[in-house]
């Protein structure tokens, strides 16, 4: 006999959902079948009862016949989307996330992404049927997230976690079309929330000034990876999947090969940059090599019988051979920030700087897309190329000059 739950609001049941469950798959989980009835208008709660029960029975006798027919032709038959009723939550935790993200090429990182933007989407739409949420629902969860939900830290959500969110969402029901499990796309009318155009954090030329003043009292593996972050616009990952075997003293450069992040359930993995453009070589100052080659000399007299060539420039404390965890990175760089009266910058800031203070210097847009390692000039513009009123004094003093206006 199928199970019916009450739907309510404000206290007045709305609608019931009937689940029933078919049959225990070979791993001893229930199949199980859902779908939401709503009561004709002018019934006693009694009789909305009565008839939703009578609902129930007709509904499940309908999906056991259709589930034992589906059985029974096997890959031959497919419910069409029109009378599928799948579980919302059992879709994105059973199919979507070990099949199209999990069991894809995707990279920890990536997975650990979908894991975490997947648990409120599953907890709003709890109890709720894959072919029965509409835009208009989806619309009010992005509202939702916008003006009520607030974070574990009891924060409210920022403008480009709700991007976040509304790619997902694109994403786990583009999945289900793809899968032939809706008869429309319910996204295809949802409006994306707008993007967020805030300005990027970075040090001001004075600010650089101060920075590389203080860098030299630090400890060197610091002063170095300090040194690397605000002059080679390296991503945090990035610095920290350094080897030795990656410095070329003779041309002055450094491979960018390897990035290192951290999955809540693999702890720091060595994993590849970010795109296929991330994989670069990258110029470093005179004065960058000069401190890498002091460090090396330091690291070595440390593990004076140890080969370093293919040891992390800056690895662990107890594994040279091992990546040191980004998180404790960024917790360093934002105590030196603090210490010293800078604005609360992190690694990924100290490669804004670099790309602002390169543009500020004349660096043309192309050099330093290439060092960034953006896909695409428009990122490096988009997030970098800002005029102040001397840069447009100067273009203007030129024109006139050009023409002895």
């Amino acid at each position: 006999m199928a199970n019916i739950r009450e739907n309510t609001k404000n206290g007045k049941v709305v609608s019931y959902r009937f689940t029933a469950c078919m049959e225990r798959d070979v791993r001893g989980k229930q199949v199980r079948k859902y779908t939401t009835w709503t009561p004709p208008e002018g019934l006693t709660p009694a009789k909305a009862k009565k008839a939703a029960e009578r609902a129930a029975d007709a509904w499940e006798q309908e999906v056991r016949a259709e589930y034992q027919k589906e059985k029974e032709l096997g890959d031959a038959y497919r419910l069409p989307p029109e009378k599928r009723h799948d579980d919302f939550v059992a879709f994105v935790n059973e199919m979507w996330l070990p099949l199209q993200i999990r069991g894809g090429d995707a990279k920890p990182s990536t997975v650990a992404f979908y894991e975490f933007m997947a648990k409120p989407i599953t907890d709003y739409f709890n109890g709720a049927v894959l072919q029965e949420i509409s835009p208009v629902e989806i619309q009010k969860y992005l509202t939702y997230l916008r003006t009520e939900y607030k974070t574990r830290s009891g924060k409210p959500l920022s403008p480009k976690s709700l991007r976040h969110q509304y790619v997902t969402l694109n994403v786990i029901f583009g999945y289900a079309a793809e899968q032939e499990m809706l008869v429309k796309n319910p996204m295809e009318k949802v409006t994306a929330p707008k993007k967020d155009k805030n300005p990027v954090d970075a040090l001001t030329k004075e600010q650089a000034a101060r920075l590389f003043a203080l860098l030299p009292t630090l400890p060197l593996d610091f002063h170095c990876m300090m040194n690397l972050l605000v002059t080679s616009g390296i991503r945090r990952g990035e610095c920290i999947g350094l080897k030795w075997s990656d410095i070329d003293e003779k041309n002055r450069t450094i491979s960018v090969s390897r990035n290192v992040v951290y999955n809540p359930r693999g702890g720091v993995i060595v994993s590849t940059p970010k795109t296929a453009k991330s994989i670069r070589t990258v110029p470093i100052m005179e004065n960058t090599l000069r401190l890498l080659q002091e460090y090396r000399k330091q690291m070595q007299a440390e593990h004076p019988s140890t080969i370093l060539k293919n040891a992390f420039i800056f690895p662990r404390k107890e594994d040279i051979f091992a990546p040191h965890d980004p998180s404790a990175v960024t917790r360093r760089v934002k105590r030196f920030m603090k210490l010293n009266g800078f604005p609360d910058l992190s690694p990924h800031d100290l490669r804004h700087s670099c790309a602002t203070l390169l543009l500020s210097q004349g660096a043309d847009i192309k050099s330093v897309q290439e060092i960034l390692g953006h896909a695409d000039a428009s990122t490096t513009l988009n997030f970098y190329v800002k005029a102040d009123l001397q840069q447009m004094q100067a273009a203007t003093e030129k024109y006139a000059a050009a023409f002895n206006l």
